[in-house]
């Protein structure tokens, strides 16, 4: 049995069978996501952005308007002070800018420019594929099946839909 089986199967021998298949699910999705998160850091590296800035990057595109950063760090389960930096660290790379709210002078926006635009238009294709290579052992009916388990997942655990 290699180390990885190992840290998946520790302790489960005296637990009922749907208890231990829970436990094993979540400790393969903590080691497939760092695994995962790992290769993407690898194939950005020459781009000098890393995946979390990446996963912050889409998140705020993907809202109707520029977030502030407390929505960003609500939203990605993330400190405000960690978002701030990682914010600063885009800024630097003008993927975003940073603005003062127009209403709430304390608040900070989250603005994407240009750049970041044409860099993920220009990326994304070839990383969208690299994600399907590393996902090539499901099958598509399998992929729409997981999806759906990890939305449903994600829903119970965000407190409703997102």
């Amino acid at each position: 049995m290699s180390q990885q089986s190992q840290w998946i199967e520790l302790g489960l021998d005296g637990l009922p069978a749907p208890r231990a298949a829970r436990v094993r699910v979540f400790r393969l999705l903590l080691a497939r996501a760092a695994q995962l998160r790992n290769k993407l850091d690898r194939a950005l590296a020459p781009t000098g952005v890393t995946t979390q800035q990446g996963g912050m990057l889409q998140w705020i595109e993907a809202q109707s308007e520029a977030p502030t950063i407390g929505a960003v760090a609500a939203g990605l389960g993330m400190t405000h002070q960690n978002v701030k930096q990682i914010a600063a660290a885009l800024e630097r790379k003008q993927f975003l800018v940073i603005e003062v709210d127009a209403i709430d002078r304390r608040a900070r926006r989250l603005v994407l420019t240009d750049h970041h635009r044409q860099f993920w238009q220009q990326r994304n294709p070839d990383d969208f594929s690299q994600v399907a290579t590393w996902t090539a052992a499901w099958t598509d009916d399998e992929v729409a099946t997981m999806a759906a388990l990890l939305g449903r997942l994600d829903e119970d655990q965000r407190g409703g839909p997102p």
